[in-house]
């Protein structure tokens, strides 16, 4: 079993964004440290990818002050052979509601891109709200991403951004990597992007989880209860069991305002779980891209039910 685990270094930032924030909107990166003084050794390789977004670069006058704010914490842990990636939340600045929304098709997204790509090579993402489209999977395939480990099997989320709502949907998607359609971002197929989607790992929901998302679909017009029973933890969650794995290889992630003691405690107890399991692994997003590939290339009948033959 493989093992991917990002960690989406987001800011705080206030809910509502129309003017630049007071103070350091990185300092829950600090606790980055504490995490990595509390583990120690036994600590895996990590993706940290780094948020650069237009939210950012509003907040702080740069794109980059997420990892030009902790360059010292971003070497050490290259050092460590962890790895670096982007981060982003589709929203941008409105002139109308004078305040930032969400915005499915972010004209900042390639310069945000050539900038943090100026810094280190992204080859991985993970999108803000796990949002997902045909049009935000074809972007970031076109800017060079590798694979993106924002899917989350059987959800459906909803989420208010300013004054604008959007929805994240990935009810079709399945549990095992795959490279997108173009036509369906959900799901593999003939026409399918470069880029690799590893999916989430997903839990159990309880019965009344389950039913209170059934309603929660039903307000919204879906009629569908299928994934319902899906549940989305973060590494900081206190985990009373593990995830459902998919094909030999699952993603996982958390963030670092999460990383007060509890968030650490429940870190470390979910760690020695997954460091439990048969001949697990734990690898980054490069590593996860190079193992896709080469099981894609030994097992092309497989691979041709999950994904698109390459040429």
């Amino acid at each position: 079993m493989k093992v991917l685990i990002g960690c989406d270094v987001d800011p705080i930032l206030p809910l509502v964004l129309d003017r630049r924030p007071q103070g350091d909107i990185w300092e829950c990166l600090d606790r980055i440290d504490v995490l990595l003084q509390r583990i120690g050794s036994p600590l895996p390789r990590i993706t940290w990818l780094i948020r650069a977004d237009q939210s950012v670069e509003f907040s702080t006058g740069s794109f980059l002050s997420a990892y030009t704010h902790r360059r010292n914490l971003w070497d050490r842990l290259q050092q460590r052979e962890h790895e670096l990636g982007w981060h982003m939340h589709t929203m941008s600045y409105s002139e109308a509601h004078k305040e930032f929304v969400f915005d499915p098709d972010p004209a900042w997204l390639t310069e945000a891109h050539e900038q943090i790509a100026s810094c280190f090579p992204v080859r991985a993402t993970r999108t803000g709200w796990d949002y997902g489209s045909n049009t935000l999977l074809a972007a970031l395939d076109r800017l060079g991403v590798a694979v993106d480990f924002s899917a989350l099997p059987g959800n459906v989320l909803w989420f208010s951004v300013g004054k604008v709502k959007l929805r994240t949907d990935w009810r079709t998607c399945p549990v095992n990597p795959y490279r997108p359609s173009r036509s369906d971002y959900q799901r593999p197929g003939s026409d399918c992007l470069s880029l690799w989607e590893v999916p989430a790992a997903q839990f159990r929901h309880s019965l009344n989880g389950a039913l209170m998302r059934g309603l929660l679909r039903l307000r919204h017009g879906y009629f569908s209860f299928s994934g319902a029973n899906n549940l989305t933890r973060v590494l900081t969650d206190e985990w009373r069991e593990l995830p459902h794995f998919g094909d030999d290889i699952c993603g996982l992630f958390f963030h670092p305002y999460d990383l007060a003691d509890t968030g650490i405690r429940n870190f470390a107890a979910n760690l020695n779980r997954l460091q439990g399991l048969p001949n697990v692994e734990f690898v980054t997003a490069s590593e996860a891209v190079a193992w896709l590939s080469s099981r894609e290339e030994m097992r092309p009948a497989q691979a041709g039910k999950q994904s698109c033959s390459r040429s």
